[in-house]
């Protein structure tokens, strides 16, 4: 809303709708036009892609001003499926109503380019945890990535099931590596659900992690998504 003209905000306001989603609930589907363009306001969801033997894998965690639906403005499919791991809320709007009110100008389709844009960055970063050589650093890459799109260092954890299927690996394993990671003193333990990702010291992290996490600090999508 922040990047249209106020004009076309004002038209909108009326339009958009709060949604609370819960968790497990699907927000989209592989293969459908989305009906509604959305943002998540709060929570965290897993996005996956069925492969071409017909079996369905996550292959990323989206959370805070990442986009839904954004295809479905040029009448193309969506590209994965989307499922909410924690409660959480969403702020969507009809494309219909887009339309209907006008507002889908050169200034407000580039804003809709430039988040798609900067989706397939997020998805590439994903894609780049699984290359680091041991889940204990590829839990810590993913919680950076989330603190990243959350815009703060504490996060709420997924599950260790979710993290376990996105790493191929046991949720056993994922519960080792945080405790390992909290010893490290690169992650504190809040609670049982959340945990604070800390500054890292060079000396406790492989360099190939480290240089990962230098590219994560080059990018800012997370905040600038949701602002």
């Amino acid at each position: 809303m922040g990047w249209i003209r106020p004009s076309h905000a004002q038209l909108l306001a009326s339009a958009i709708a709060e949604q609370p989603i819960q968790k497990g609930e699907i927000l989209q589907r592989q293969g459908d036009v989305a009906a509604t363009i959305a943002i998540i306001k709060l929570g965290t969801v897993v996005g996956s892609r069925r492969g071409t033997d017909g079996s369905e894998r996550p292959v990323a965690l989206f959370s805070r001003g990442q986009l839904m639906g954004a295809y479905g403005l040029l009448g193309q499919r969506c590209q994965l499926s989307a499922r909410a791991l924690s409660p959480g809320r969403v702020c969507e709007v009809s494309i219909a109503d887009l339309y209907r009110l006008g507002v889908m100008d050169r200034q407000f389709l580039g804003c809709v380019y430039s988040m798609i844009s900067a989706a397939f960055g997020v998805l590439a970063d994903w894609a780049q945890v699984v290359r680091v050589k041991g889940v204990q650093w590829q839990v810590l890459l993913a919680l950076h990535l989330l603190a990243r799109e959350h815009g703060n260092p504490v996060i709420r954890l997924p599950s260790h099931v979710a993290l376990a299927e996105l790493l191929s690996t046991t949720r056993e394993t994922i519960a080792r590596s945080l405790q390992q990671l909290e010893k490290q003193g690169l992650i504190h333990r809040i609670d049982r659900w959340h945990c604070q990702v800390l500054h890292l010291d060079p000396h406790n992290v492989p360099s190939s992690v480290l240089q990962e996490l230098g590219q994560l600090a080059k990018t800012r999508y997370g905040a600038d998504g949701a602002s």
